[in-house]
């Protein structure tokens, strides 16, 4: 199996080699970028990450390189839970997420982009491309022709990175990237898309390099203390990492300036969602068909029977109306049909007489009359205070001289400025001058444990039974206990 493997990645240096005028190009483009002071934009979703820091920051590498690396796109060595695999692989197909990564820098059309993905299939590094494109920006895209064209893509039109892309380079991986077959096993193992992908990124890496040195421009490599010095090493990584943030200052100086805006307008396409796509279409469509001001006005398009006859699926029109005309002739017309007096007639069945109505009674006199209300009785008279009445003597609490009607005590006369007194005034006047005779007062119903039946909720405060009759207390009132 070793052996067979390696064989198979001899295959895929092949794949490179025969790749090398495409390599090149990539390489003259991104020198061109480097050389006016830019970057190249690096990214990747998933494994195709390792590609991206193949690039940059590693040995043998140099600045003028921008990875963009998404760690909720390929950070995942958790596997599963938070951070995982299935998190990872969901937002690789999340629309928008490109057009949200991409606005946190100032990308002119002096940049370059190298965008790998191994299907081309997945809908950010799609959408990554494209919004490149859209910056008038050079793609490269590194896929796996094979493995592509037998995907389907994420995209609801069907199209892939490839078709974004001003060069495309081919890692010479299989159809599912695996390249074994062991017997006994049905499916096969050893992917190849990583070993094709270093050989390209590596291949251009250093042809980028000849051509900056042919510039006049030498890269600053990364170059290891074994080989040069630990105090060489190390002042030349200083110098590499300011000079990528020097390059890296310029993306984020005017950010967010030369954002072109979308064709049709208004707010960014990607923070509308997938509606975009559908506007877009309708847009489309709505833009082939001619304006209203272009039409031809309604008095210049001929008369009726010429454009009748332009129709074909009406040409028989007149034939049709030819033939009806003796039947519309012999119809009559609306104002000599029969009247509704005539028409009534013929229907016997309304024609029933109804029983005349006496004069002066009208439609609803016909109903019998409703019986009188029956007559209210009047009150009992009140029972009538007895002479001599006394609130403490004995003839009160006696029996003989029977129950009075509930007695309360009448209101003095007021004063002459009881109008201008204040109410706690007039309640301290009363209290001082309760005094007088009292008199009966009619009850609105049987009071009962000083709830009166006829009123509302009538409270009368406490009611003394003594020798069988009932006395309202003096201060009662509504919620007060006495």
């Amino acid at each position: 199996m070793i052996a067979d493997y390696l064989d198979l990645c001899r295959g895929l240096v092949d794949s490179v080699a025969a790749q090398e005028d495409a390599i090149a190009e990539a390489a003259a483009l991104f020198s061109e970028t480097i050389l006016a002071g830019r970057m190249v934009h690096l990214f990747g979703s998933g494994h195709s990450r390792i590609l991206v820091e193949e690039m940059w920051p590693r040995y043998g590498s140099f600045p003028g390189f921008n990875p963009i690396v998404e760690l909720s796109l390929s950070f995942h060595n958790l596997v599963v839970g938070a951070n995982g695999q299935r998190q990872a692989m969901f937002l690789e197909n999340v629309h928008g997420l490109a057009g949200r990564i991409l606005r946190n820098y100032d990308i002119t059309a002096q940049d370059t982009a190298l965008i790998a993905s191994s299907s081309g299939c997945n809908l950010v590094p799609i959408e990554m491309a494209e919004e490149f494109k859209r910056r008038g920006v050079k793609v490269v895209a590194i896929i796996s022709k094979a493995h592509s064209e037998a995907s389907r893509s994420q995209r609801r039109d069907g199209r892939k990175l490839q078709d974004f892309a001003d060069i495309v380079l081919d890692t010479g991986a299989p159809v599912g990237d695996a390249m074994i077959e062991v017997p006994g096993l049905e499916t096969p193992v050893g992917p190849g898309s990583t070993i094709g992908g270093c050989l390209l990124i590596n291949s251009i890496k250093v042809e980028v390099a000849a051509l900056l040195t042919e510039a006049g421009q030498p890269p600053t490599v990364l170059t290891a203390p074994a080989l040069i010095g630990r105090e060489a090493s190390a002042e030349i990584f200083e110098k590499a990492y300011d000079e990528h943030a020097h390059r890296l200052s310029a993306l984020y100086a005017t950010a967010g300036e030369n954002v072109p805006a979308p064709a049709g307008g208004g707010r960014d396409r990607n923070d509308r969602g997938d509606r975009g796509d559908r506007r877009g279409r309708r847009g489309e469509d709505r833009e082939s068909r001619p304006e209203r001001s272009e039409r031809a006005p309604r008095d210049e398009r001929g008369p009726r029977e010429e454009r009748v006859a332009e129709r074909p699926e009406r040409a028989e029109r007149p034939e049709r109306v030819a033939e009806r005309a003796p039947e519309r002739a012999a119809r009559p017309e609306r104002n000599e049909r029969t009247e509704r007096p005539e028409r009534r007639e013929e229907r016997p069945e309304r024609r029933e007489e109804r029983p005349a109505r006496p004069e002066g009674r009208g439609r609803g006199d016909d109903r019998p009359a409703r019986p009188a209300p029956a007559p209210v009785p009047a009150p009992a008279p009140q029972a009538e205070e007895p002479e001599g009445f006394d609130e403490g003597s004995a003839d009160w609490d006696s029996e003989e001289t029977g129950a009075p009607a509930e007695v309360v005590r009448t209101e003095p006369e007021k004063p002459a400025n009881w109008s201008t007194m204040d109410d706690i005034e007039r309640r301290l006047w009363l209290r001082q001058n309760s005094g007088g005779s009292p008199e009966p007062r009619a009850e609105s119903g049987r009071t009962e444990g000083g709830r009166s039946e006829g009123g509302r909720g009538e409270r009368g405060g406490r009611d003394d039974r003594e020798g069988g009759f009932r006395r309202r207390s003096r201060r009662g009132g509504r919620g007060r206990r006495n």
